[in-house]
């Protein structure tokens, strides 16, 4: 456990010789995500890297806990980047680290009160797609902080937002609020006119772009399943350059394979942004001075209450999310572990309100360090980077098949507590890694259930094969593998029943059996073996009048 006493922190710039030093002691060698990666790197080669109060977090040996991403950004951007430093936090705590729910565009975009904000973050996407010359929908994701620079160079595409409504439901919002800021640089009265008569058209003729691009969404909206972004966008800006220029069309399409992606005529460059891809706007480093109070403090739940409310506006909170930490806390599992509580330099609280609701729910004081003095810029770089899973936990403990045994832990946890049938329960990483100190015997299940992995899933059969060993270790064993092999089962046996079932449901494409269906069918195929009663029919009624629990394992 980490002892206060122990804790320093400091802020550092840091160089890329700094770095590559830094990453030579590295503590876990999990997966870096590479999107997170490629965000950081060119945030701070174009000089948007803000000092947000985020921590690299190293171990009391002076090894990387937390952070490699940045580190190795900063190698690969060949720049300097300021950040704090936390050193002195023992593996054990830093290990309690939970999968903290990211922070979207829409998140961001909703605190700073945009209208329409999911769909605005939509639309500078393909905003962004454009600046890159890439055909929109098939890039990969950029950095918050490069699509609000986008925000930042063209805040007209405000103005775009409610006009684009009149296209709802046909045309997506985002790809709405897109075509209508290209349109509108090129001819405002023309593109607010095209965006009415999409909503409601005038004319009937069937050649009219409007009414071509109307019958071909129609009939995409009739097909089900996803919309292609791609495909929209194209026959979208296909009709508008007809509509521009007045011509007509005997039928609306675009063919990928064969044809480059559609521009909009009379734009000066391929994109909205194509004429400032170098401008300065986008890539002068913002240099400002900040005075940060580092200190580490007991949080209570009075002072947890007064922190709240100075939030201001924020993304909304996460009911699951603060269930999660108020059992920890509870429990005592939570512990310092180098995570920061930041509040403005106005005084208001940016991040932790997760953390703090959590203090107040169970009513427990926790400790944390808290950062004052924050920039309220940093809202765009909070919280971007890959959740933390069980999965990288168990990875860098030295376990095996990570993956599927976290799996196997988090469905043993929802069997344990009764909480199968609950969609928005899930466990935290300190309670997944104390059901493994509790539940040594699952990796043996792992292994024992490795070929159902198809037929039932992994983490399912684990998880129910540690259940029913409690009970019976060797008619658990049994179970699986007549399960498995299907030899000498009779007419009326439960495995039988199970078997055919998973099979028969697994060979359809039409028939799912729903994970929670398949946990309930075995546990009555398992109570029934048990008490060797035969079976004539396994069915579990989940919905209407005769709906049942989920049995209890015998």
């Amino acid at each position: 456990m980490t002892n206060v006493d122990d804790i320093n922190w400091r802020i550092q710039r840091i160089s890329p010789s700094d770095a590559a030093k830094m990453l030579k002691i590295v503590s876990m060698n999990g997966h870096i995500d590479k999107p997170s990666l490629q965000s950081f790197e060119k945030d701070m080669r174009e000089g948007r890297w803000v000092l947000n109060g985020s921590p690299i977090i190293l171990g009391a040996d002076a090894s990387v806990l937390d952070g490699r991403a940045r580190l190795h950004a900063c190698v690969r951007s060949e720049n300097v980047f300021e950040t704090l430093v936390v050193s002195g936090i023992t593996k054990d705590a830093f290990e309690t680290i939970d999968s903290i729910r990211k922070r979207t565009l829409a998140d961001v975009l909703s605190i700073r009160k945009e209208l329409h904000g999911r769909s605005l973050g939509a639309a500078l996407r393909i905003l962004w797609s454009y600046e890159s010359r890439v055909t929109p929908g098939k890039a990969k994701t950029p950095g918050i902080t490069a699509l609000l620079a986008i925000l930042e160079q063209r805040p007209e595409i405000r103005e775009s937002v409610l006009p684009a409504l009149r296209a709802i439901p046909i045309l997506p919002h985002g790809c709405g609020i897109a075509l209508h800021h290209l349109a509108a640089r090129i001819n405002l009265e023309k593109a607010d006119r095209f965006f009415a008569e999409l909503g409601e058209p005038v004319s009937s003729e069937p050649n009219h772009p409007v009414n071509q691009l109307r019958n071909a969404l129609l009939g995409l909206r009739g097909q089900g399943g996803v919309r292609k972004q791609t495909y929209i966008l194209a026959i979208a800006i296909k009709a508008w350059n007809a509509f521009f220029h007045g011509r007509r069309i005997k039928q609306l399409r675009f063919g990928a394979e064969r044809e480059t992606f559609p521009r909009l005529d009379a734009d000066s460059g391929w994109g909205p942004l194509g004429d400032s891809v170098h401008s300065s706007n986008l890539s002068s480093v913002k240099e400002r001075q900040f005075s940060l109070n580092v200190r580490s403090v007991t949080v209570t739940p009075e002072m947890a209450e007064t922190l709240l409310a100075s939030r201001g506006p924020n993304r909304h909170v996460s009911a699951p999310v603060i269930n999660k930490y108020a059992r920890d806390m509870l429990a005592g599992r939570w512990l310092l572990n180098g995570q920061t509580i930041k509040i403005s330099e106005e005084g208001r609280l940016l991040d932790g309100q997760h953390r703090l609701e959590a203090a107040k729910k169970a009513q427990v004081s926790f400790p944390s360090l808290i950062v004052e003095g924050l920039s309220e810029d940093t809202f765009a770089s909070l919280d971007i980077g890959r959740k933390r899973a069980v999965s990288d936990i168990l990875r860098e403990r030295g376990e095996s098949n990570t993956t599927s045994l976290a799996s196997a832990l988090r469905w043993l946890w929802m069997i344990d507590n009764g909480v199968v049938l609950s969609a928005n329960s899930a466990p935290t990483n300190g309670e997944l890694l104390e059901l493994l100190e509790q539940n040594p015997e699952i990796r043996g299940s792992l292994k024992h259930v490795a070929s159902m992995r198809d037929m039932m899933g992994g983490g399912i059969a684990a998880a129910l094969h540690q259940t029913f060993s409690r009970k019976d270790v060797v008619k658990a064993n049994e179970f699986f593998a007549r399960l498995v092999d299907g030899v000498q089962l009779t007419e009326q046996s439960p495995i039988r029943h199970l078997r055919e079932r998973l099979i028969r449901t697994r060979a359809s494409h039409r028939l799912r059996l729903a994970e929670a269906e398949r946990v309930a069918i075995s546990v009555k195929a398992w109570n029934a073996y048990r008490e060797s009663r035969p079976m004539h029919l396994l069915v579990w009624r989940n919905r209407g009048a005769g709906r049942e629990p989920l049995p209890a394992v015998m």
